[in-house]
């Protein structure tokens, strides 16, 4: 009886992992990304259904007003350019699901992640409710052991948009920053796209700021998360022009 018992879980084991081999992995994907907000294509299609934290967003720092529709983007005030940010986050029920199901860790989405990296993401929208732009940033909130590596994306973006004629520079630091140990990080990359429609600026930072020191003077306590470290993207259709990441205390 103990052998056939054992033989008849074999078997359901082995069934178990022809099906979770067989099992289509874009199942696992977020339903709506950032990827799928087309420039040029109305706000609306953004299915509410399908996204976490609608909400007004602010460039980076904390979203603002809670959006029941992407139709009211109206709410949210405009930007220098006059363009309105609505922020989301991806739908991350299918993550729980699949840790339930103690499904292999490469198949879950972690949330709102652009090349495994924990991201916030925008679109940007003109008054006739079309998206005119796009901007992805590393979330600074996360540990600072992850945001270390945050400005590891810059590498990603540059290779993903290669073929839009990209000019890069690397930027010395201002007499505020600092380097982080003996290195440090300050890339800015412009480009347009193939067909002329769209520009894009990728910013990526690795440094200490003015106040930032590694050690407080004090105590003498390492400020382990006293330092800079973010990769951005902000796209934009012509006439547009893509802004520069605004300047903020992130110690």
């Amino acid at each position: 009886m103990r052998a056939r018992l054992t033989l008849t879980l074999l078997a359901a084991l082995a069934a178990g992992s022809a099906i979770a081999q067989e099992r289509d992995r874009s199942a696992l994907e977020a339903p709506f990304d950032i990827w799928d907000a087309h420039l040029g294509e109305p706000v609306t299609i953004i299915p509410p259904i399908d996204v976490n934290e609608l909400a007004c967003g602010t460039n980076g720092g904390p979203y603002s007003l809670p959006l029941a529709d992407p139709a009211e983007f109206m709410t949210c005030p405009p930007e220098a350019s006059g363009l309105r940010e609505v922020h989301f986050s991806y739908d991350d029920e299918l993550d729980y699901v699949a840790r339930a199901m103690e499904s292999e860790y490469d198949v879950l989405q972690d949330g709102t992640t652009v090349f495994s990296h924990k991201v916030m993401v925008s679109v940007l929208v003109s008054e006739d409710g079309i998206i005119e732009g796009i901007r992805i940033l590393t979330d600074p909130r996360i540990p600072a052991r992850e945001r270390r590596r945050a400005v590891t994306l810059m590498r990603n973006l540059e290779a993903r948009y290669g073929d839009w004629s990209l000019m890069c520079e690397d930027l010395p630091l201002a007499e505020s920053e600092m380097m982080i140990g003996n290195v440090f990080t300050k890339r800015v990359c412009t480009g347009t796209s193939p067909d002329g429609e769209a520009t894009l600026r990728l910013d990526a930072r690795y440094l200490r700021k003015a106040g930032q020191e590694a050690v407080n003077r004090e105590t003498r306590e390492l400020n382990s998360t006293y330092f800079e470290s973010f990769s951005r993207l902000e796209m934009v259709r012509l006439p547009y022009e893509p802004s520069p990441p605004p300047v903020r205390d992130v110690r």
